[in-house]
């Protein structure tokens, strides 16, 4: 249940993104993360400059730690950094292609709200395999407390593989 409703909070993200104007699209690198470091060298302990300097080209969600809530979508120079927050860039794969959630919705016809029924759909899932990447920093006192990368593939979540 908690990995459903993961999928869900990450989705409403991308829906909000379909129909604007996107920044770059993520690559499979970026989501690389090496005892604790991330491809493009962001570590627990750098400061906010570090990870602007690495991420500024990139759309950036925000969540606060302590309360119950979602992710959304903050300008990066605007981000409270010195709160107990949380920081994500998240990427949607698709057959193992780097997609943009408005490319998503463009290439299949469909309207923001009709995607997560798409990317969740059985038809959908047995003609391509699905992952949402995902990198995540915990911040405190306005530090990286610490990095992950994970995925999640819609494939396996929803227990439809793809028919070749």
């Amino acid at each position: 249940m908690k990995r459903l409703c993961l999928i869900f909070s990450f989705f409403l993200l991308f829906l909000a993104g379909c129909g604007k104007k996107t920044v770059a699209t993520a690559p499979k690198e970026l989501f690389q993360v090496t005892d604790g470091v991330t491809a493009d060298g962001v570590r627990p302990g750098d400061e906010a400059k570090q990870f602007i300097d690495a991420y500024k080209d990139y759309t950036i969600q925000v969540a606060y730690n302590n309360l119950e809530s979602s992710y959304v979508v903050m300008d990066i120079d605007k981000i409270p950094y010195k709160e107990d927050i949380s920081t994500m860039i998240a990427n949607f794969f698709v057959d193992g292609e780097s997609v943009s959630e408005e490319e998503l919705c463009e290439e299949n016809n469909v309207q923001p709200t009709q995607l997560y029924a798409l990317l969740s759909s059985p038809e959908y899932l047995r003609s391509h395999n699905v992952v949402y990447r995902y990198l995540r920093f915990r911040w405190a006192d306005g530090r990286v407390a610490s990095v992950q990368s994970d995925e999640l593939n819609y494939n396996e979540t929803y227990e439809t593989p793809r028919i070749r």
